[in-house]
């Protein structure tokens, strides 16, 4: 992982929905709750729901701090939007 430095602890806390904090690795997001003091979302969003408005809101690299499955489908919902094809020769 990244390391978490404070600009990118002010880009999350600028781009990151409200309510999806929870598919934060866990470092990430204590980071985020000390730079918030304390506040954090009264719901959570879906991750169904997240994941569409995570690919259009994050800024650039951040989406390495989220937990192994939502960075998954982060990069395979990216892929359908982009229609990225890869045809090998055969």
């Amino acid at each position: 992982m990244n390391k978490i430095t404070p600009r990118l602890i002010r880009d999350l806390n600028e781009t990151l929905p409200e309510g999806t904090e929870c598919y934060l690795c866990e470092a990430v997001r204590n980071a985020l709750f000390n730079y918030r003091k304390g506040r954090e979302p009264s719901n959570y969003i879906d991750k169904e729901q997240a994941l569409p408005m995570l690919a259009q809101r994050l800024g650039r690299g951040l989406k390495n701090f989220f937990v192994d499955d939502v960075r998954q489908a982060l990069d395979a919902y990216e892929d359908a939007r982009v229609g990225r094809k890869f045809s090998w020769p055969t």
